[in-house]
């Protein structure tokens, strides 16, 4: 008897338990941010990442109301900045996320020890960063038209630079190679810094490569700029013709960078960064940096871009697979 009425006062207090709980629950959410939020970018401090990254965070900081620090954790092609998110419990870890750590690493790595579908939340995409196909200013080519006609009538006489193995800088290439029907013999780079120096020297012969990481080259002559990798030409590199000018439609790459939170982030706490995120990225002084540095401002919802990151799963991970690419 007293196990039946220990159980009936069991039970009934908790639907009140769970109450209070949610209640708590809500009201944390809602008065969030308690603290400085941090921001990890996975790249090391000082390379285009992480600029735009920062330049972001301090417009974010007068909409959230509290300071949005950045905090780089570098390696892994980002998997351990992600990693550090993912772990995280303080309520106030936001990942810097980018194409490699969310779509390119989970589809070459054999065993990945995270799954950004299961252990992250999308928060809003940030920018698009497109890239550029570049070569030497001493290169005899001044068109894509030349590079790839010489290619096909000199198979593997080519080379192309990366900044290593599996990342955009990569696979843009394969994306022409596969749709010009060309073979051009990969060399990959431990970063983009040696693979441009190298480009600049004529050492290697093509590189394409993220728009503010050569822009200045281009600027200053070192390097000439045959095609931008994507549907628009830039106000940042206006002579600039785009693929589908050059009848490469389909070879479109570069990195976009977004906001990600761990997978528990109370979807308040997603609504929040995510208004904060599109008002810092409206900014006039956003726009102006941006439009210098070549890249484009992608306003959204955290819906567009967990499908946006479906679509280019299936689009990279399909690349991946036909070219055959490996880690490093």
């Amino acid at each position: 008897m007293i196990y039946k009425q220990s159980e009936k006062f069991f039970f009934f207090l908790l639907p009140i338990s769970f109450s209070l709980f949610f209640s708590l629950f809500c009201a944390q959410a809602q008065n969030w941010p308690s603290k400085s939020i941090r921001i990890v970018v996975p790249f090391a401090a000082g390379g285009p990442a992480d600029a735009l990254a920062r330049f972001i965070s301090m417009k974010m900081t007068s909409e959230l109301g509290q300071p949005v620090v950045i905090d780089n954790k570098a390696g892994a092609g980002g998997v351990l900045g992600a990693m550090d998110v993912i772990q995280s419990t303080d309520g106030h870890s936001i990942l810097f996320a980018s194409t490699g750590a969310l779509v390119i690493i989970p589809a070459i790595s054999l065993n990945p020890n995270y799954r950004p579908e299961r252990d992250l939340i999308a928060i809003g995409q940030a920018v698009n960063t497109p890239s550029v196909a570049v070569v030497s200013a001493k290169s005899r080519f001044n068109k894509l038209s030349e590079l790839v006609s010489y290619a096909k009538d000199n198979p593997a006489k080519l080379n192309y630079a990366s900044a290593g193995s599996g990342t955009s800088t990569q696979l843009g290439t394969e994306l022409l190679k596969r749709d010009a029907s060309i073979f051009i013999t990969h060399i990959p780079y431990r970063g983009a810094a040696p693979a441009i120096t190298d480009l600049i020297s004529g050492t290697v012969d093509l590189m394409f490569a993220d728009v503010p990481a050569v822009i200045s080259f281009i600027h200053s002559g070192q390097l000439k700029a045959l095609a931008l990798a994507a549907p628009e030409r830039t106000s940042a590199l206006p002579e600039v013709m785009t693929t589908s000018e050059a009848g490469y439609k389909t070879v479109i790459s570069g990195t976009w960078y977004g906001l990600m939170g761990p997978a528990k982030m109370p979807i308040e706490v997603v609504t929040k960064v995510n208004a904060a995120l599109n008002k810092a990225l409206q900014h006039p002084e956003t726009t102006a940096f941006f439009k210098a540095q070549g890249v484009q401002a992608e306003i959204g919802s955290p819906q567009d871009f967990g499908k946006f990151i479906n679509t280019e799963s299936i689009k990279w991970g399909a690349l991946i697979k036909s070219a055959n690419v490996k880690p490093d």
